[in-house]
């Protein structure tokens, strides 16, 4: 039934880590090299996707948007990131498989990652469209506990670790192509409320020296 959890999923489904994408770009291919070597640490095969590198494109918006705080402008680098992302989900629509996780070059598993998503998996309902892996600024949104580790969260914040199904795509790609705030913020506005949205908590992905909320 939809929107209830799959408790009958057969194990070895749950394990089954989907294909992963990285985003980065060549200039902090570093960045990409230390994801790689931390994520086969944990058994997962990593693909850079090259994006947008914000010192070649030298964007300068000068959009308003003003959610967090008057005359907060939208900046050249949530811009490329955010057209970095986009990129990503075009591409993502014409390859063969359904699910993707898609982490930034800065992302990094918490200790107790593969319990925590096997849990969360084991009871996702059949009708998900998108799971934050990683979040922030989740408390003081609507939450609903679904079971064990997956939330309902209405609606997570931060970019940097999200599992996508395909049939998101369509949604994703029409909504976001006017750009208007950093996408996180888009997509809690935008497409989040139109999707089927679920949470692992406590997050199982983090990122490398920032502090998330």
């Amino acid at each position: 039934k939809a929107g209830e959890p799959n408790r009958n999923r057969p194990a070895a489904m749950i394990h089954d880590l989907p294909r992963t994408l990285v985003l980065t770009v060549k200039k902090t291919w570093d960045r990409f090299e230390t994801t790689r070597d931390h994520l086969a640490q944990h058994g997962i095969q990593c693909e850079p996707f090259i994006g947008l590198d914000r010192t070649v494109c030298r964007l300068e918006p000068v959009m308003k948007f003003e959610v967090n705080a008057p005359g907060e402008k939208l900046g050249a680098g949530p811009l490329v990131t955010y057209l970095t992302h986009y990129m990503a989900w075009m591409v993502m629509q014409y390859l063969p498989e359904d699910v993707f996780w898609v982490l930034e070059d800065d992302a990094q598993l918490t200790d107790n990652w593969r319990y925590e998503y096997s849990e969360a998996m084991s009871v996702l309902p059949e009708d998900w469209d998108i799971v934050f892996l990683g979040s922030c600024c989740t408390h003081s949104q609507f939450r609903f506990h679904v079971d064990k580790h997956l939330f309902v969260v209405r609606y997570p914040m931060c970019g940097h670790a999200l599992m996508y199904r395909k049939k998101a795509l369509p949604t994703l790609l029409r909504i976001h192509q006017k750009i208007w705030a950093p996408l996180d913020i888009a997509m809690k506005y935008d497409s989040l409320p139109q999707l089927k949205v679920y949470t692992i908590l406590p997050r199982i992905v983090n990122q490398r020296n920032v502090f998330l909320p």
